[in-house]
C-alpha cells in the first residue's frame, strides 16, 4: 500500500469492517486462567475453562468469509508497562493509529482473571479506561490470538469456550470481536509446554481437531473471520503446505495465514529464509488465502531494552522485504518475555515520535516505511 495514499484508504476499509463483522452477544461463562506458554513456539494463549453448553447463533454456510488482502495488525505485548496509555493518551500514536487495521490482544488480556505474564493487563483495566469503545470510535477492528488445539484441551472443544468467554468480554464492553488467529494449532497438537502432557497428535488428528474448533466458531460467530499462525522452521515447507492442504480437505481453509519465523533456530540450522519465504508467498497466492508474516525481535529472543526488540525487528523487516516485498498482512505483534519480574513488557509502545524512545508505535511507522507504504 502506497504510504502517502494510506489516509484515504485505510480509514473507509476499517469502517466497511466494522459494518459488515457485526457479531452476536451470548453469556458470558465463568473461566479459570492455565498456565501459560513460554515464548516462541508457542506464543502464550493457554487458558482453562468449565463446560457451558454451546448454543448455535447460525445455520449459515461455513465457508470462510471474505477478507481484504492488504491488512496492517498491531499486537502489543501483554505486559508491556503503557499499554492501558494507548487509550487514555491517542495523541502519542495519532499516526501508527492511522496505519492500523486491526488491533490484536493474546487472549490473557481479555480474561477476567489474573495473568502473571500481563502485570495488571487483563479485562477490568481495559474496561477502565474504555479500550474496546475506542477502537470502534478510531474504525479499528478487534482480533484476538486464541487457542484452537493446546494440550490442556487436544479436540478444540475446551479451546472454543476459552475463545468464546475471550470474545463475549469484548463484546459486553462496548466491542466486536472481527477476527480470530488460532495460535499454531500444528505444533499445538504435537508439542507441551514445561514437560506438561502433550496430545500427541500426528497432523491429520491436529488438523481433524482444528476443523472442529473451526466449525464451532463459525456456527455461533459466522461474522467472525479465522485465520491460523504456524511457526517456520519448526516446520518445514512442505509440512506446512501439507497442513494447509489437510485443513482444506476438511473444508477448514482459513481465511488467511500468519507466518511465525524464528530467525535464531532458521541460523542455527542453516535455512534459506528468502526462498522459503517466496515459495509459502506463491503457494498462498495460488491458494486464494492471504499470506503474512509477523515481524517481532525473532533474531534475538533474548533483547533486554526497547533499543534491542527495535533493531532486531528491523532487520527482520528488511529481510523480509527484500525477500518478497510487503506481504500482504503486516503484523506487529510482541509476546517477548519473560523479564525478571515474570511479565512479558518489552518493547514499550509510547510514544511514537521521541527519536529516544523505541516504542512499539514508532516500530510501526518505521516498519511500514521500509514497505513503501
Amino acid at each position: 500500500m502506497n504510504r502517502y495514499k494510506g489516509p484515504q484508504y485505510m480509514i473507509p476499509l476499517r469502517l466497511i469492517i466494522l459494518l459488515m463483522l457485526a457479531a452476536t452477544a451470548c453469556n458470558i461463562p465463568q473461566t479459570v486462567l492455565g498456565t501459560p506458554l513460554p515464548t516462541n513456539p508457542p506464543r502464550p494463549t493457554d487458558t482453562t475453562i468449565p463446560a457451558p453448553l454451546l448454543r448455535s447463533t447460525s445455520t449459515s454456510t461455513l465457508a470462510p468469509t471474505p477478507v481484504p488482502s492488504d491488512l496492517v495488525w498491531f499486537g502489543p505485548n501483554m505486559g508491556s508497562r503503557d499499554y492501558p496509555e494507548l487509550f487514555t493518551k491517542p495523541e502519542q500514536w495519532s499516526k501508527a493509529r492511522s496505519r492500523i487495521d486491526i488491533f490484536k490482544f493474546h487472549t490473557q488480556n481479555v480474561l477476567d482473571h489474573p495473568c502473571a505474564i500481563c502485570g495488571d493487563n487483563t479485562l477490568n483495566a481495559f474496561v477502565e479506561v474504555q479500550t474496546f469503545q475506542r477502537l470502534t470510535e478510531w474504525g479499528i477492528a478487534i482480533g484476538i490470538d486464541v487457542g484452537a488445539v493446546k494440550e490442556w484441551g487436544c479436540t478444540g472443544v475446551e479451546e472454543f469456550r476459552v475463545a468464546r468467554t475471550a470474545i463475549e468480554n469484548i463484546q459486553a464492553n462496548g466491542g466486536t470481536v472481527s477476527f480470530l488467529v488460532m495460535d499454531e494449532p500444528f505444533i499445538g497438537g504435537e508439542w507441551a509446554p514445561n514437560g506438561s502432557k502433550a496430545c500427541g497428535y500426528s497432523m491429520e488428528q491436529s488438523a481433524a481437531a482444528t476443523a472442529l474448533f473451526m466449525k464451532q466458531v463459525r456456527i455461533t460467530y459466522p461474522n467472525i473471520i479465522l485465520g491460523d499462525t504456524e511457526p517456520y522452521p519448526y516446520f518445514s515447507v512442505p509440512e506446512l503446505e501439507q497442513w494447509i492442504e489437510a485443513l482444506e480437505e476438511r473444508e477448514a481453509a482459513p481465511a488467511f495465514f500468519h507466518l511465525d519465523v524464528d530467525m535464531v533456530r532458521a541460523r542455527i540450522e542453516k535455512q534459506d529464509v528468502i526462498t522459503d519465504l517466496r515459495t509459502l508467498s506463491q503457494f498462498f497466492q495460488e491458494h486464494r488465502i492471504p499470506f503474512g508474516v509477523i515481524f517481532t525481535s525473532n533474531s534475538n529472543w533474548n533483547a533486554g531494552s526497547n533499543r534491542a526488540y527495535f533493531d532486531s525487528t528491523m532487520e527482520w523487516i528488511r529481510t523480509v522485504n527484500d525477500a518478497i516485498g510487503r506481504p500482504q498482512h503486516v503484523i506487529f505483534n510482541s509476546w517477548l518475555g519473560p523479564t525478571a519480574n515474570g511479565v512479558h513488557e518489552f518493547p514499550i509502545n509510547l510514544p511514537e515520535n521521541d527519536p529516544s524512545e523505541y516504542s512499539h508505535t514508532r516500530l510501526i511507522i518505521e516498519g511500514l516505511d521500509v514497505f513503501g507504504q
